[in-house]
């Protein structure tokens, strides 16, 4: 379908214009004895090496990131492009497919829509030509819920702490999901987590001792981005400063609505992911993809009793991301040069996965391959 509607192109051509050639030239610099946190030599190097032109002043993201990409630095651009792309779409395509396997396996159109939407919605279509980092973190997300619905607690950790790649979108969901897994009884996988968290800060802190000075400033420059796809730059666009104080008021709704439900229930990990991507400091388009896996756990807790019902939510939600997305993105967007509107999105689909899920909100979590029932532990 890529290939067929043009985006294979599409991304051929922004291969060194896109966002992960500046990913690539982090690695690049790093396995080359540069320092990615030097203000002084890093917009150079990244012309130099003829990525997109930098957008902060270091390299963009924390040091533990460029450990997972330091072995693309190795390779010429259009490879590790290539490489990235090919790897992260079917590790999201698997990680989707063995989440819905065990959830939803006897609804094979779940699998359908889910899987359209991963390559056909827009915030699909803007990772594939981006290079974001979407398809890695659906894959992992995905497993990490797959491994902890099995009671593999260590690979759930594992799995799980690739939110340390963009902590940005989950500073709500990491501590309400550590909170789920010590109330379902998954010590081994909350301690997993925080020791993975503290072994990625400590190691940043021995390879760059001073790392964090020079990027300190990059999460607030981010955050001023009026143009991020988030509720209230749209609400600031549409209203002015009173659509923004009331979408911030929205939002702390939305986290009391996701208060409500225990986190000893199936319900919780969906609605906190969703809820969370919500209230990031900032997110764009292509972050929206990840709401995918949630879509895909409430799936499988509605489809358990009601699988018509679980088939409308899929299909509303990927309704939302295909076409919600795409209007969205072509009208007000295009003609107010603003990408902030596809904030509904994601706020649509978190309000989707409440509403859906309330009913379940106080039901402890069961396992889901059907090897018996009763409380995650």
């Amino acid at each position: 379908m890529l290939w067929q509607f043009g985006f294979l192109d599409v991304w051929q051509r922004n291969i060194f214009g896109g966002d992960f050639s500046q990913f690539w030239a982090g690695a690049r610099v790093y396995v080359t004895g540069g320092d990615p946190y030097d203000p002084s030599t890093w917009p150079g190097r990244v012309q130099q090496l003829g990525g997109q032109d930098p957008v902060t002043p270091v390299f963009l993201y924390p040091p533990w990131v460029l450990f997972v990409l330091a072995p693309l630095g190795f390779l010429e651009l259009p490879v590790a492009a290539s490489v990235w792309i090919g790897s992260t779409l079917i590790f999201a395509a698997v990680g989707l497919f063995l989440l819905l396997d065990l959830r939803v396996r006897d609804l094979p159109l779940a699998h359908t829509l889910v899987a359209f939407a991963l390559v056909g919605s827009q915030p699909g279509i803007v990772n594939f030509y981006s290079g974001q980092w979407s398809f890695f973190l659906i894959g992992a997300l995905s497993l990490s819920a797959l491994y902890a619905s099995r009671r593999r607690q260590s690979l759930a950790a594992l799995f799980g702490s690739a939110i340390l790649i963009k902590p940005q979108l989950f500073l709500v969901a990491a501590p309400m999901l550590l909170r789920i897994a010590v109330a379902r009884g998954q010590r081994r996988l909350a301690l997993g987590l925080v020791a993975l968290g503290a072994s990625a800060a400590l190691a940043s802190a021995i390879v760059f001792p001073r790392w964090w000075e020079p990027w300190s400033s990059v999460p607030g420059d981010r955050v001023g981005n009026i143009r991020a796809a988030s509720l209230p730059n749209a609400m600031r666009d549409i209203f002015g400063e009173a659509g923004l104080v009331t979408a911030v008021a929205v939002l702390l709704v939305l986290i009391a609505l996701a208060l409500a439900f225990s986190p000893r229930s199936d319900a919780a990990w969906p609605v906190w992911v969703g809820v969370s991507l919500n209230v990031a400091p900032y997110v764009f388009v292509y972050d929206q993809i990840i709401l995918l896996v949630p879509l895909a756990v409430a799936a499988g807790i509605i489809g358990r009793d009601l699988p018509g019902r679980s088939l409308v939510v899929t299909a509303v939600g990927v309704a939302t991301l295909v076409v919600g997305g795409t209007f969205l993105h072509a009208f007000p967007g295009v003609t107010h040069g603003t990408l902030s509107y596809n904030g509904f999105v994601q706020f649509a689909v978190a309000l989707l996965l409440i509403g859906a899920l309330w009913r379940y909100r106080r039901e402890p979590a069961v396992d889901p391959s059907g090897a018996g029932t009763g409380r995650v532990s």
